[in-house]
């Protein structure tokens, strides 16, 4: 009997050992941050993401086994950040006194500290009494040897769709050919609807203050048929919200405010953003509700009050009319998100605020059945998936589901998508929600004092989220030319002029579509030579034993200075060669570029001399904006991409899949702005403003160049005590070097005051040459004035030997005697 109650005597002890294991380690999370954290706040983002299934060589990650922790350095860590020592115990006999002693001993150090500094942040007792209860579940788990909250869930999945990681797929797939799910199929497969016109919509709007703003979105958006359904936070500070709602719902039959208790106390990142959601939901389908009858629509669209439609009404009902009335659209992640343990965190939210309270089992298909999947929020949606999202079944996915999320951090970033996807509603997914959004900072790269605390709640306060871009008028033409049915986020305190600009496109679409032209008619405005493509070359190489282009090398995304012609070509070039036209064949690959789409403010015409000419436009004071967009090789398709401007200037430039965001647009030079003949980007004003605020000097608009050439180059922000050791061509001399000297060097970008490093470019248009049934070969060009030209050469020329001529300003062909196939790359 001694020998039993001396090994229940250690057995106690130990458990109670392990509640200090927990304990302490709970108010370790409160201090320590970890490597792994995965923050999901701005789904854009990875609308942000590329799916690059691009040729270059993966990183070497061999340095990695260098830094991982060994075991003992794990023990070390444990004892010397959560580790107690119990010298009570040492004259401790009875196993009931030294359980005591030991309970209060962990009380004291560890669980009290991790306490206090929650409740910190708390106002009500209620509010207290909440988080005491859930951090209960975790520190009795162990006491009572039971499994953590959430450890051992399965979910039902209904989806039966195949689960892809983009760095384990079959080698006949690429990230695209998943991302870009659509849904649209033949019309005798589903239903569809046989008129726009008569699309119904419902617009549930979430808001909390500017009720004008409310008030203008829904004028914009009302036509006949359409219903709003419009949350204001429940919070007391938007009660006067409320109330102008209420006053103009009144006199609009087809408006709905939603009363308490329907009405939900919202807050960043908590699971209140997605409860708001779901009780329009309920409020639309008449859930609960038997004295009015559920409102009638075809699909639900979700916004905010910040957002704002970009096409007009009609563009709206015929684009989501040409898909099946089943059809879901969402903007989802394909990829499930696999959180480290250390990275995911049981939340639990009251007085207005978010507490964490220890770490989460996150969700996978291995363990639960289940995985988890980033989507926005906003999305538009079949009434059918609607009714599912609003009225969850005990059993189904969605009721399992809503009990777990309640406790994840930026919820509605992972709800929404998460459902549809393990759903049968999966297979009616278009995987596009009709927004244009998009972020360009952290909450971390914020001084910490300009910081908003709400958005860093991970135990590593540089682990933070982000909010969307305030669009204001410098991003109109990425507008316009977005391809989107609405966007945020608009600021009218901040720019009240931008949605006067668009509800002026608005008005032109609608007039052309009452005139008979539909939405595939209108075509985006382009450069004259858009059709075949443009060379773009370096004016002072023009006469260079090697003209130098706008290009890309061999392999990799790096835009830089390569070679314009084949070798055998340049000693046949004429004089003036660059104010005609070029022949593709004689052009290594990756130096055809489409000039398209441009934005409609302005105007640009290319001159006789090959230089850009550029009209301001009404708004606009640089006139039209372009992408440049790669046509030929492995990298067809792709743009410009100067993102990293939105960090620091003088960052190289590439191509990247085409977002049709502010870094990928190019402007050229009037001479005002930047150089004639320059092709530059203009930043945002305010994050020209973030970079001032960092103590930086910042202009607006910065020009492709080259590193090492001119007397402004920047400094690396990451390294300000030095110049960037890549400089290698800068001399000190007050002669500066040829830009020959920097053939093959990846390009940049400067500010367009640094003369020197500044590129000065011509355009010269593409011929495509097209043989008739005569043998004859016909070459096309396209002049400035967007007339095509043909010349024709014919087949016993080419036998001659003379080759395909590049033609000089008077249209003259001049031969090629040094052709060679031994240079022919295609």
């Amino acid at each position: 009997m001694a020998q039993f109650e001396s090994r229940s005597w250690r057995k106690r002890l130990y458990l109670l050992l392990g509640i200090l294991l927990l304990c302490s380690t709970i108010c370790w999370i409160g201090v320590r941050g970890d490597e792994e954290e995965h923050e999901t706040d701005a789904v854009g983002q990875q609308e942000e993401e590329e799916y690059d299934d691009d040729d270059e060589d993966e990183e070497d990650n061999d340095d990695d086994d260098d830094d991982r922790e060994t075991v003992a350095d794990h023990m070390e860590e444990l004892r010397r950040v959560v580790g107690l020592q119990f010298p009570m115990l040492e004259d401790t006999d009875d196993p009931s006194l030294a359980a005591r002693k030991v309970s209060q001993h962990l009380a004291s150090e560890g669980l009290h500290q991790r306490l206090e500094t929650i409740f910190s942040k708390t106002k009500t007792a209620e509010c207290r009494a909440k988080i005491a209860e859930h951090l209960s579940y975790f520190v009795n788990a162990i006491a009572l040897e039971q499994n953590l909250p959430f450890s051992d869930l399965t979910f039902s999945n209904e989806c039966g769709e195949p689960v892809y990681m983009w760095d384990d797929l079959p080698e006949d797939m690429h990230p695209g050919m998943i991302q870009n799910r659509t849904y649209q199929p033949p019309r005798n497969e589903t239903e569809y609807l046989d008129d726009p016109a008569d699309l119904k919509l419902c617009y549930g709007i979430l808001t909390h203050d500017n009720p004008d703003a409310t008030i203008r979105l829904i004028e914009a958006l009302y036509e006949p048929g359409h219903v709003f359904v419009v949350h204001v936070d429940g919070k007391e500070e938007f009660e006067s919200t409320q109330h102008a709602l209420e006053a103009y719902a009144a006199k609009h039959e087809y408006v709905h405010i939603l009363q308490h208790p329907n009405r939900v106390r919202v807050n960043w990142g908590g699971f209140s953003m997605v409860n708001a959601t779901l009780q329009m939901l309920q409020y639309s389908l008449a859930v609960d509700d038997t004295t009015r009858e559920p409102l009638e629509f075809h699909k639900f669209v979700h916004l905010s009050s910040s957002s704002y439609p970009l096409a007009s009404n009609s563009e709206i009902r015929i684009q989501l009319a040409s898909y099946p009335l089943d059809a879901n659209f969402l903007n989802i992640v394909m990829q499930p998100i696999r959180p480290g343990h250390h990275a995911w965190h049981y939340f639990v939210e009251c007085d207005d605020s978010l507490h964490r309270i220890y770490q989460l089992p996150a969700l996978a298909s291995s363990t639960s059945n289940a995985d988890m999947f980033t989507s926005s929020q906003w999305f538009i949606i079949s009434r059918d998936f609607a009714e599912y999202l609003a009225t969850p079944e005990p059993g189904s996915f969605v009721h399992d589901y809503l009990t777990y999320i309640e406790h994840v951090v930026v919820a509605d970033e992972t709800f929404f998508g998460t459902v549809l996807r393990h759903t049968s509603f999966c297979h009616q997914h278009h995987n596009r929600n009709f927004l244009h959004l998009q972020f360009d900072r952290w909450e971390s790269e914020l001084p910490a004092g300009l910081r908003d605390e709400r958005k860093c709640p991970m135990p590593n306060p540089d682990h933070c989220g982000r909010s969307p871009t305030i669009m204001t008028i410098d991003y109109a033409d990425i507008l316009e030319l977005s391809g989107e049915l609405f966007a945020r986020k608009f600021d009218d305190t901040i720019d009240p002029h931008v949605k006067d600009i668009i509800d002026d496109w608005r008005i032109k679409r609608e007039n052309q579509i009452q005139s008979g032209m539909r939405p595939n008619d209108f075509r985006p405005k382009s450069m004259d030579f858009e059709g075949h493509g443009v060379l773009i070359v370096a004016k002072e190489t023009v006469n260079d034993e090697t003209p130098l282009c706008l290009g890309l090398g061999p392999t990799g995304n790096a835009m830089r200075l390569t070679p314009c012609f084949h070798d055998y070509i340049v000693p046949s070039l004429s004089e003036e060669w660059e104010t005609g036209a070029v022949i593709q064949e004689e052009t290594p690959l990756h130096l055809r570029w489409q000039v398209s789409p441009c934005t409609s403010d302005g105007d640009l015409k290319r001159t006789p001399s090959g230089l850009i000419n550029v009209t301001k436009g009404a708004y606009s004071t640089t006139g039209p904006r372009c992408m440049l967009k790669q046509i030929d090789g492995l990298r067809a398709g792709r743009c410009f991409d100067g993102q990293q401007l939105s960090l620091q200037p003088g960052g190289d430039i590439q191509v990247y899949p085409c977002v049709q965001q502010w870094f990928q647009f190019v402007s050229f030079g009037d001479g005002e702005h930047a150089p004639i003949g320059s092709l530059y980007s203009i930043i945002p004003s305010h994050i020209v403003q973030q970079i001032q605020n960092l103590g930086h000097a910042q202009s607006p608009y910065m020009c492709f160049g080259v590193r090492g050439r001119g007397s402004q180059d920047e400094m690396d922000w990451a390294d300000e005590t030095t110049q960037d050791d890549t400089a290698s061509n800068k001399t000190e001399d007050a002669a500066i070097l040829p830009l020959s000297n920097w053939k093959g060097e990846q390009l940049i970008t400067t500010q367009c005051s640094n003369k020197d490093a500044v590129i000065e470019w011509v355009f010269v248009p593409y011929i495509v040459e097209e043989t008739s049934k005569d043998g004859a070969t016909e070459k096309t060009m396209t002049n400035i004035d967007g007339e095509e030209k043909s010349t024709i050469v014919n087949s016993s020329d080419e036998e001659k030997g003379e080759g395909s001529p590049v033609k000089d300003g008077n249209n003259n062909p001049t031969s090629n005697d040094n052709k060679s196939d031994d240079h022919n790359e295609l």
